[in-house]
């Protein structure tokens, strides 16, 4: 959670300098972790119900 927040953080500041290619590389790598935090909280929530 901690590697979010910092790549949240890392967003905001890329946004400000306008730099497009920096603004995509980091939004995608928020994406990704997002996305697998997502999974891996599903995963844990299936091995609670079963």
């Amino acid at each position: 959670m901690d590697k979010i927040e910092y790549l949240r953080q890392e967003l905001y500041n890329v946004i400000e300098s306008g730099d497009q290619v920096a603004i995509l590389a980091v939004s995608q790598e928020l994406d990704v972790l997002i996305a697998r935090y997502m999974l891996h909280q599903l995963n844990i929530k299936e091995k609670c119900v079963s």
